[in-house]
Formats: structure tokens, sequence, C-alpha cells
């Protein structure tokens, strides 16, 4: 009975608390209106208060305006008259009555603004009702499944890939827009709002990604979540996955988090804008985050609001290069910084692998031998397994000086560091890519990581069937 008795006041207490939460937010969102009403209102009832003293002094001289000035003001929520005499003259009478009318102002101006306001907060509080059963909807349709291509490349062996390899479920590259239209009832609005909301989900164009206009598709892309900046995964690994183009590119973020997995890789990813109107590169960096094209040093103590933003984005670059710093801080550690490029006339390569200047110079690489023992064989079974062209140079994507590469070496990194690019068109567009990551991934990781594989947890990850990802957010 009494915990009959704890739970009843347990669930009247929240809804006292849920109905003065929605006041406050009610009184917050108008109290600028209300604070001017009351200035106005305040300046308002000066002047009948100047106005009743002149028409009462004038037929009473012991009538002083601290009279004229209490009696006004008291009217609002009393009889004024055991306090000070009303007015006894016909324009203080007609200046009483105005201030009486005035009274009523004073009560419903601010009644109106939080009634208002409590309308407001009222809808918005049922439109985050409904974003969350929206993101709801949309996160079932991201169900793992497994994926055709590699389910044919693994039975092609021996072992069927082994026993790890037996069952492997994966959360899908992307959804459609029109099948999340079709599908789950939801419009372009409730698409960009639920996408705004919550940043594992962003909304995204496939013309970005091939490079053609004509072929707009507008998709939504979901990611692991548990650090400010996106995903950070610690598996112990010799190598280190980095991603700092999930949020601006297409399939890439998707991409390295599974040739991770795969391989058993430590994962950080880039997928959270702290503005998503102005994009903070980790890849090729400014010298400190910029917020509206200026750094900090061009804005004064009141533009609080960009200064605010600025800290915000140190701190996320700085949560960012710590955590690579912190799992790759070994000299015979690798950190792998993956993105990618559209194939053109001038770059027809699939895979390019990048550790220098264009001249060469500053190479990010320590152990040499071991990135060209990597290099020789990455490219020879991609291209006889795949048919994919490799290259260890190019005029096009030689590393620039703020890269993040060299970006690393100055905070300290001990390990060796490199660029791989891959194409949009693998990342995105090949039936087969899971096949491809895969083996990239055991070719990167017996020349790296001395063929450790995939994690245990990851072996049974992939075998859980679920909707998106699994990566539970750091408290």
């Amino acid at each position: 009975m009494q915990n009959k008795h704890t739970s009843v006041l347990k669930r009247f207490v929240a809804f006292l608390m849920s109905g003065f939460s929605l006041f406050a937010k009610a009184f917050r969102a108008t109290y600028h209106q209300i604070w001017v009403s009351g200035i106005v209102l305040a300046l308002v009832t000066m002047l009948f208060a100047i106005a009743l003293f002149i028409a009462e002094h004038s037929a009473s001289p012991d009538y002083s305006f601290w009279d004229a000035l209490v009696w006004t003001f008291v009217k609002y929520v009393e009889d004024p008259a055991d306090i000070v005499s009303p007015p006894v003259t016909v324009l203080g009478q007609v200046i009483g009555t105005l201030v009486g009318v005035l009274g009523i102002a004073i009560f419903a101006v601010p009644a109106g603004l939080i009634g208002s306001g409590l309308m407001e907060a009222m809808d918005e509080n049922k439109r985050e009702k409904e974003l969350d059963e929206y993101y709801d909807r949309v996160r079932k349709a991201f169900r793992r499944n497994a994926n055709k291509a590699l389910r044919i490349h693994l039975n092609s062996l021996p072992d069927n890939g082994g026993e790890d390899m037996s069952r492997l479920n994966f959360v899908p590259q992307c959804i459609p827009v029109t099948r999340l239209q079709i599908r789950q009832g939801m419009d372009m609005k409730d698409i960009f709002e639920v996408c705004r909301k919550y940043p594992d989900l962003l909304l995204k164009n496939l013309a970005d990604a091939n490079g053609n206009a004509a072929d707009e598709q507008f998709v939504v892309e979901m990611f692991p979540k548990n650090r400010p900046y996106g995903c950070c995964i610690n598996r112990g690994s010799k190598v280190t996955i980095v991603c700092p183009r999930g949020f601006s590119r297409l399939g890439i973020g998707w991409y390295s988090y599974y040739l991770s997995k795969l391989g058993g890789f430590n994962y950080v990813c880039k997928s959270i804008e702290v503005d998503p109107d102005e994009l903070d590169s980790y890849y090729n960096l400014s010298d400190e985050p910029l917020y509206d094209r200026m750094s900090s040093a061009e804005y004064t103590r009141k533009d609080t609001e960009a200064l605010k933003m600025i800290e915000k984005k140190k701190d996320s670059r700085a949560a960012y290069f710590g955590d690579i710093i912190a799992l790759a801080d070994q000299k015979d550690s690798w950190v792998i910084i993956l993105t990618d490029h559209q194939k053109k006339e001038e770059n027809t390569f699939d895979l390019h692998f990048a550790s220098a200047l264009k001249d060469g110079s500053q190479a990010t690489v320590k152990d040499t031998a071991a990135y060209e023992a990597l290099y020789k064989t990455f490219s020879s079974v991609m291209a006889e397994e795949f048919g994919l062209v490799c290259t260890p140079q190019s005029v096009r994507y030689p590393l620039k000086k703020k890269n993040a590469a060299y970006h690393l070496q100055r905070m300290g990194l001990e390990g060796n560091i490199f660029v791989l690019r891959s194409s949009t068109q693998l990342v995105n567009f090949e039936e087969n890519k899971l096949v491809v990551a895969l083996r990239m991934a055991q070719v990167i990781s017996e020349q790296l990581d001395g063929g450790k594989g995939m994690d245990s947890n990851d072996v049974k990850d992939f075998a859980t069937p679920a909707f998106g990802f699994v990566e539970k957010e750091e408290v």
C-alpha cells in the first residue's frame, strides 16, 4: 500500500513539475515583451501621477506629488482611500478613471503574453513528442540486415569466411527520403526537423557524391554517437581509422565505421558540427575555429554569442584530436585518415595513399619500410581481386601543411600517419563495397596490426538483430 501511495505521489509531483516547467518556458519566451510592456506601463503611470498632482494640488495645496504617485500605483491592487484621499476635482476624477482602466491593462497585458507563451510552449512540447515518435520511425528504417554481395563472397571461401563471419548484419548506409515519406508517413518538414534535432541523423544528397546535380536524391544517414564530435571506439589496436568528413561527405562515415569494425581497428569519426551553417574542417585545419569566418581575436567582449560558439568549436576540436592521440600515441601505432574523392578525367584512380607534401618532403610516416610493404600488398590485392587502381602519389591530392596529419605531428603524436582516399564511386555506389572494405581491413590488419582481426565484442554486435548502431553516448 505504501508503494502504491508513493507511486501516486511521484506521479503528482511529476505532474506539478511539468506544469511549472511549462510555465517557466512560457515566461522565458515572453520575458522581453513583458519587460518592455512593464516599462511602458510604469512610464504612463508616472505621467498620470504628474497630471493628478497638478489637478489636485490646485484645489488642495497640501496635496503632494507623493500622494498622487502613491494613489496612482496603489489603485492597481486595492482601494487606496484609506491610504491617500481620492481625487476631488473633476479633472482628477477623470484621471483616476483612466488609471483604473490602465490597471486592467497592468494585469491583462502580461497575462495575455504569458497565455500566448503557454500556448506556444504547449505546441512546442507537442511537436517535440511528435519528433521523438518520428525519430523512432526513422531509426526502425535502419534495421540491420545481411549484405548480399558480402555473403556471396564469404560463401565462395573454403571455410565460408570462418565462424566469426557466419552471420554479419549491417546498418543500411542510407535511407531514401521517399521511402520514409511513403512507409513512415512523414513529410519533408518532419524529416528535416528530426535530422536537425537528432545529431546522429543527417540529411544528404546523392548528387553530392557523383557530382551530377541532375541525379538529385535526398537520403538520410545514421551515425554512431558517443562523443560531442561524433564517435570514438577503442579496440586496443595499433591502427586507428580516422574519418574527419563524416558530417560533410556522403557515405564515408559509414564506410570507415565498417572498415574499422571488420579489421578490429580503433575508430574516430567527426559526424557532428557545432555550427552546421559554418563547417569547421578537421581535415585541412584553420589555425583556430572560426565563427562567421572570423577568429576570436576579431570579436569584442560584447560579442558573447560568437565567443561562446568559438569556445564550443575549440572544445570539440580538442576532444577529437585528443582522442586520436590517446589511441595512437605509440611509435608502432598507425593513424589512417580516411577520406574520399570523385573520379574524374584527371584522377581516375580508385584508392590513393598520401603521406607527404607535393614535392615528397615532410613525410608523416616514420616506418617507411612497413608503409611501402603495405602499399605493395594493398594495391596488388585491390587490382587482382577488384580491378581497382591504387596510386601512392598525386599532383591533385598531396598533403597540405595544414592537413590533419601535420596537425597531429605538431601535437606530438608519436605514431605513423597517412591519408587514404577512396573514390565516392566505391564508397557509395559499388554493390561489393563491403567486400572491398573486408579485404582492405584484412590487408591492413595483417601488415600493420599483427593480423589481430575483428574484436570479439564486434563479432557479437554483428550477429545482434537491432535498429541502428549500438554505441552508447558517454556520460
